[in-house]
C-alpha cells in the first residue's frame, strides 16, 4: 500500500463567464473536447491529493483516503460500516449485521485516465441472492459526468468471489471527468481500490459536508432487489437533487425501535424520510409510530419528516391476506400521522401507496425491479422537491 498523503484543496469557481469550464488546478489542461460540467451542475469544491500503490501499468487509490460520502459517523467498527461502533449491543443484532452493509455509500473522484479497476475483498461470501444479481448485491457501479452535469452509468464489477480484481467497462474517450463509484448494496469491501492508468492525473473528492437527505426503511431502502448499486432509491435521488443521501436501510428489520430513532436524531439531516412499514405489522405501526415521529421532532424541531405507506404486494389484488395486511397497515401509519398533526407536530409530509410501484414494477411481488426503484424515486421526488428547495435556501 502506497503512502497516505493528503492535501485538501478548496476550488470555487470552476465554471468561468459564460460556462466556459476551467482546468482543475494539479490535473491536465483541460481539452477542448474533453466532458466537463456546465451549470447548473458545478464540480466539486473540494479535492484530496493521494499517493498511489503503482503496481505495473495501474495505480491504485485506497478509497479510505479521501473517503465515501454516506456514511452518518465516521466512528464505525469498519471502515464502510453504516452504524457506529456504539450502536453494536444497542440496536438488535439484525439491525446491526445488516449495518455493515455498504448500501448507499459512494465515491468521487477526478481523473483523465481511459480505464478504471476495482479491487477488494468482500465481507461476506455471498455474492448474489436468487432475485438479486451479484452486480447489485456486492458490485462496484461507475458513473461519469457528462458535458452536460448529468451522471450516467458508465461500468460495474461482477463479482463471483470474494476477492474482486477486475477491469470496469472498456477504455472511455480521454478527457478529464467526475466519476462517482457506488459501493455494495448486501455486502461491504473490507478495502477498496480504484485503479487508474499510472501517470494518469487522480484527484480524490472530498465527501460533502451539506446536510443530507437521511432515508430509513426496509430491504427495499437497502438497495433490494436492484440490479446495481446506482438503482437504489437513495442513488437515483442524490444524482436527481445533487445532494448527498444516507441510506439506513436494514433488510427485514426497519420496525421504528427508539434506539434507531434516537440515533437518527444524532445526523444533521435536511429531511429525515421513514419507510419501514413494509417490515412491520399494523399492531407495531400502531404503537411505534408515533413515539418514533416524537423523538425525532424533540431533537431536530426544524428538520422535515417524511413518513411513507406500506408499499402493495404484487399479489394483492388474488390473495387477500397480502391485501388486508397492506390496508391495515397502511391505516395505521394514516392514524399515526393524523394523530401527530392534531397534536401540533409539525413539518411532516405523507406519501401514500398509491404512488408506489405496481406489480409489474416487482422482481417478487415484494421487491422492486430497476423500474420499481425509478417509480420508487419519481414518487419521492415530488415530496422531497419543495422540502429540499425550501432547505437550500
Amino acid at each position: 500500500m502506497g503512502n497516505h498523503m493528503v492535501n485538501r484543496r478548496h476550488l470555487f469557481g470552476l465554471a468561468g463567464a459564460g460556462g466556459a469550464a476551467l482546468a482543475i488546478p494539479g490535473l491536465l489542461p483541460t481539452p477542448a473536447n474533453a466532458a466537463v460540467p456546465h451549470p447548473p451542475a458545478a464540480w466539486p469544491t473540494e479535492f484530496v491529493e493521494v499517493t498511489p500503490s503503482v503496481e505495473g501499468d495501474i495505480a491504485w487509490y485506497d478509497v479510505s483516503h479521501w473517503g465515501v460520502e454516506g456514511k452518518g459517523w465516521s466512528d464505525t467498527a469498519a471502515y464502510y460500516d453504516r452504524l457506529p461502533a456504539k450502536a453494536e449491543g444497542v440496536v438488535t443484532p439484525e439491525v446491526w449485521v445488516r449495518s455493515r452493509n455498504s448500501s448507499g455509500l459512494l465515491t468521487r473522484f477526478v481523473t483523465d485516465s481511459t480505464i478504471f479497476r476495482a479491487r477488494y475483498r468482500l465481507s461476506l461470501a455471498t455474492v448474489a441472492m436468487y432475485h438479486m444479481p451479484a452486480i447489485g448485491h456486492s458490485g462496484v457501479d461507475l458513473y461519469a459526468r457528462t458535458p452536460e452535469g448529468q451522471d450516467a452509468w458508465l461500468a460495474n464489477t461482477h463479482p463471483a468471489a470474494q476477492n474482486v480484481d477486475q477491469q470496469m467497462g472498456i477504455a472511455v474517450d480521454p478527457g478529464e471527468r467526475l466519476y462517482t463509484a457506488y459501493l455494495p448494496l448486501y455486502n461491504s469491501p473490507q478495502r477498496l481500490e480504484i485503479g487508474v492508468q499510472a501517470g494518469a492525473k487522480f484527484l480524490g473528492v472530498a465527501p460533502r459536508t451539506t446536510p443530507p437527505a437521511v432515508f430509513y426503511g426496509s430491504s427495499i431502502m437497502q438497495g433490494g432487489v436492484a440490479s446495481r448499486p446506482g438503482m437504489s432509491i437513495t442513488a437515483l435521488l442524490g444524482r436527481r437533487f445533487d445532494v448527498p443521501t444516507i441510506n439506513l436501510g436494514f433488510s427485514g428489520n426497519a420496525r421504528m425501535e427508539p434506539e434507531i430513532a434516537q440515533l437518527l436524531t444524532e445526523l444533521d439531516a435536511s429531511v429525515y424520510v421513514v419507510d419501514s412499514s413494509p417490515n412491520m405489522n399494523p399492531q407495531q405501526i400502531s404503537e411505534r409510530a408515533e413515539p418514533f415521529i416524537r423523538i425525532l421532532r424533540a431533537a431536530r424541531p426544524d428538520t422535515p419528516i417524511v413518513m411513507v405507506e406500506d408499499r402493495r404486494y404484487g399479489d394483492g389484488q388474488f390473495v387477500e391476506f397480502r391485501r388486508t395486511r397492506n390496508a391495515q397497515n397502511a391505516a395505521a401509519l394514516r392514524t399515526a400521522y393524523e394523530n401527530l398533526r392534531a397534536s401540533g407536530v409539525r413539518g411532516l409530509s405523507y406519501l401514500s401507496a398509491d404512488k408506489l410501484p405496481g406489480p409489474e414494477e416487482l422482481v417478487d411481488g415484494s421487491h422492486p425491479s430497476d423500474l420499481g426503484m425509478a417509480t420508487y424515486a419519481k414518487a419521492y421526488e415530488k415530496v422531497l422537491r419543495p422540502i429540499l428547495r425550501r432547505h437550500d435556501h
